[in-house]
């Protein structure tokens, strides 16, 4: 059973957050209509450049094998999909928000974390018989949280995450400590704010609850999702515990041909040949 999400009051520390940009929001909401074409989308979608670009570029990688070049947006929708749509809008949002006040490398941590998370979820998604395309987006944003505070706080907060690594320090703990929220809540704040799913603020409100066996709803499904993340060398900041690759298999549904089920090095593999397709 998912979790319910009770939206709380806004916390201080997010108040120097800025707003998640209007045009993310007007795709959000028009593709989740049912009725809607690609080509109405493709229309909105061509007034934000920067996004426009990732789309495209998307859409023409390895991870689709197009036998032409896709040039127009129309088709690039038609092609990634309402669902992947979604996720990347909210993808490139975030970035454009973050990018501006936090420095390169502790971002491109975080980045990375949540694009191998969310390949790992929707492949484990698949294997659950869950819907993969929200499992790819809960997975892509599940450290929500951490991100609004890198924006809100860039010096503090990687002043923080390097005090918590050095000296092993429980880093939620930490986080309430400094900002009397940790990035779980705060995660779970933003999405309720920004009108995401319930379900998605669920997620990413427990994430770092204890995994459970074999799971079969999403809110589990992600507590296992991210720590193999981090056992396959993808980890966003020290992790509290440290979790081996086989010790978190048996946590997933049995499937003897995913490649989530092969070794560590196999399914490493195959993350970076989908990490040099995706939008970073």
């Amino acid at each position: 059973m998912t979790a319910s999400v009770v939206h709380p009051q806004a916390p201080w520390a997010l108040r120097l957050l800025p707003p998640f940009p209007a045009i993310a929001h007007r795709i959000l909401a028009l593709a989740s209509q049912e009725d809607v074409g690609a080509q109405e989308i493709g229309a909105l979608i061509k007034l934000d450049p920067s996004f426009s670009a990732e789309l495209l570029r998307f859409a023409n990688s390895a991870l689709f094998s197009v036998r032409r070049q896709v040039t127009s947006l129309t088709q690039a929708v038609a092609i990634l999909g309402m669902d992947r749509v979604r996720s990347m809008a909210t993808f490139v949002a975030l970035n454009s928000m973050v990018c501006r006040s936090v420095r390169a490398p502790a971002l491109r941590k975080v980045w990375v974390h949540s694009v191998v998370t969310a390949i790992i979820t929707q492949e484990a998604a698949r294997l659950a018989r869950l819907d993969s395309e929200v499992a790819y987006t809960t997975g892509l944003l599940h450290n929500l949280g951490t991100l609004g505070l890198m924006s809100a706080y860039p010096d503090e907060y990687s002043r923080m995450l390097e005090v918590s690594n050095d000296f092993g320090f429980d880093l939620l703990q930490t986080e309430r400590d400094l900002f009397e929220i940790d990035h779980c809540a705060a995660g779970a704040y933003l999405a309720l704010d920004w009108q995401f799913p319930d379900q998605l603020a669920a997620a990413i409100a427990t994430h770092h609850d204890q995994p459970v066996a074999n799971p079969r709803s999403l809110d589990s499904l992600i507590k296992v999702s991210w720590r193999l993340t981090d056992t396959l060398g993808y980890a966003a900041f020290s992790p509290a515990r440290d979790w081996a690759y086989e010790e978190l298999l048996p946590f997933l549904p049995h499937a003897p041909h995913s490649w989530l089920c092969k070794s560590a090095e196999s399914a490493k593999s195959e993350i970076e040949a989908m990490l040099a397709a995706s939008p970073l």
